[in-house]
Formats: C-alpha cells, sequence, structure tokens
C-alpha cells in the first residue's frame, strides 16, 4: 500500500531536495510533500528536518530509511530464492574494478566450471554502484574495497593491500625517493567519483593535509586501461592497491615510486545486506575466497 509513497521517501532522503525528488519521479512538488506529509502522519512523527532550503533526515526519519532498504532487499532476495527453488541455487556477485585485480576474481570465475551449488553470475562496477545495486536487491553481495556503509551491511574482510604510487618505469625512477612537495608538482591520474580507491586514497592523503587538487593536475578517468596507458605514457602518477599494476611491474610497463612518507593500504571486503533470509551458501563462497591466496593468485 505505501510502495509508491516510499518511492518518494527514499528518493527525498538521497536527494535532500523536493524539487530533485520531484523531477526524478516525474512527479509535481505537491505530490512530493503530499507523499511525505502522508507517511508523517502514518508513523506519528516527523522524518525531516529543514535547514534553509537544505532537507535533512531526523533520526526517525534515518530509522524508517534504513528498514525500508533492509525490507526491499530482503523481499527481492526471497522473490527470486521462491522464482528457483527447484533449480541450482545461482546468486549475483559484484566487484569493483580494483578487486578485479586481486585474487578474488579467478576464484569467483572457478564457480561457472562447477556442477555443484552454488552458480554465481558476477558484475563490474565501482563501489558506489554495486552498493546501490546490493540495496536495491539486485545482487546478493560484493567484494569492495573503500570505506563501508552504515548499519545495513554485513562484512568480512577478505585482505589487506598496499596502496601504492605508480607511474612509468622511468618516471618511477626519476621520482625514487622524493618527497612529497616534488610529487605533487606531477599530473595526479584518478577514477571516477565512486570508486573505492579513490575514496580510500582522499582519506590517506588528508592525513597528511593534502587533497587530489593540490597535485599539479587532475586527470580523471573511467576505466583502468585508460587509466594504466596514460601511466605508461608517463602522462603523470596514480594511486592503486599493489595487485592492480603487478603483472605490469613484472613485465617492466610501469614502476613503483617509493615516496618519503607513512605507508598507506587498503581492504577488500565481502559484503551483505545484514539480516538475510539465507546466507549459507553465499558464506561457503566467503570462506572459500577467505582461504590462503594460491601462488599465482
Amino acid at each position: 500500500m505505501l510502495d509508491y509513497r516510499m518511492d518518494t521517501f527514499l528518493s527525498l532522503c538521497e536527494t535532500q531536495s523536493y524539487t530533485k525528488t520531484a523531477e526524478h519521479l516525474h512527479l509535481t512538488q505537491p505530490s512530493v510533500t503530499q507523499h511525505i506529509k502522508y507517511l508523517e502522519h502514518f508513523y506519528q512523527c516527523p522524518l525531516f528536518h529543514y535547514d534553509g532550503k537544505r532537507v535533512e533526515m531526523t533520526e526517525a526519519g534515518q530509522y524508517l530509511r534504513d528498514k525500508v532498504i533492509l525490507q526491499r532487499a530482503q523481499n527481492v532476495e526471497i522473490r527470486k530464492r521462491l522464482q528457483t527453488l527447484q533449480e541450482t541455487a545461482a546468486f549475483e556477485i559484484g566487484i569493483t574494478p580494483s578487486a578485479t585485480f586481486s585474487f578474488a576474481l579467478p576464484r569467483l570465475c572457478a564457480y561457472a566450471n562447477r556442477e555443484s551449488e552454488p552458480h554465481i553470475q558476477i558484475h563490474v562496477g565501482n563501489t558506489r554502484r554495486l552498493l546501490k545495486r546490493m540495496q536495491s536487491g539486485m545482487l546478493d553481495a560484493i567484494i569492495m574495497e573503500g570505506e563501508l556503509p552504515d548499519m545495513l551491511v554485513d562484512s568480512t574482510e577478505l585482505c589487506r593491500e598496499n596502496i601504492i604510487a605508480a607511474a612509468s618505469p622511468e618516471l618511477s625512477e626519476q621520482l625514487y625517493g622524493c618527497s612529497w612537495g616534488t610529487l605533487l608538482k606531477q599530473p595526479l591520474i584518478v577514477l571516477e567519483t565512486g570508486c573505492g580507491i579513490r575514496t580510500l586514497v582522499q582519506r590517506h592523503l588528508s592525513r597528511s593535509g593534502i587533497s587530489l587538487y593540490d597535485f599539479r593536475e587532475v586527470i580523471e578517468v573511467d576505466s583502468f586501461i585508460v587509466l594504466k596507458e596514460l601511466l605508461r605514457q608517463g602522462r603523470g602518477i596514480a594511486f592503486v592497491l599493489e595487485p592492480t599494476i603487478q603483472q605490469d611491474r613484472d613485465e617492466n610497463r610501469l614502476g613503483c615510486i617509493y615516496v618519503d612518507t607513512l605507508p598507506m593500504y587498503g581492504s577488500l571486503y565481502f559484503v551483505t545486506m545484514r539480516d538475510r533470509a539465507d546466507n549459507e551458501q553465499l558464506w561457503k563462497i566467503r570462506d572459500d575466497l577467505l582461504r590462503k591466496p594460491l601462488s599465482g593468485e
């Protein structure tokens, strides 16, 4: 009964704007206001408060948002499981671009050749997009780096990797042992907003009082293919998880810059929505990923 009003509520939670919510849902602004007022009357509490033109959730609004997201993800999960009870179990698992260079991807792909359960389908996307798809019930789990979201998820750390500064072999040698002052004179190549590795790098740099835009230039790309090619051409530097360029380093196509700074690292996590109705087979996949990486992975 409340589904269409909950769509309005969740959109307003995200956009923090009645105007943007109306545009996104193709509603009039009075309709958005009416839907929110209905929900506030139904639950007998205010869901939003207003700071000038800014719309912010109340504590009750945050609680309702979290519960609705969990409930919707569970409903999708239940529907999928009911439709496939007579079939081999199958899961939709997302993985971030950085994580595809880790041992996790070969292990996930191995399930495609197994006759026994569970079977999986793999989807690659940045952290932000994968989290949204999981919250909507489209993905059963994701393997990601970056900052974990709020209490809506359960997570297990799979491994911890070094974050290194990478460049062409020539530029790496030129910048060996350089200071931050020297490094900031280089163009910085970064992945698009929403990628976990970008969030990790921003967090580590901020601890030293540095932002991305302190570098001479910021070049934003949407794939590691482009990022690596720019590095190989000596167009700048990039901060990446170490496995991302390991093969390129082994083949002398890229190098690592040794900077006089504190070490940086990032973790890979196996993440699911909290309180899933049936996690037992997902835990089998997680436990397989937790095994010590084999040589060559």
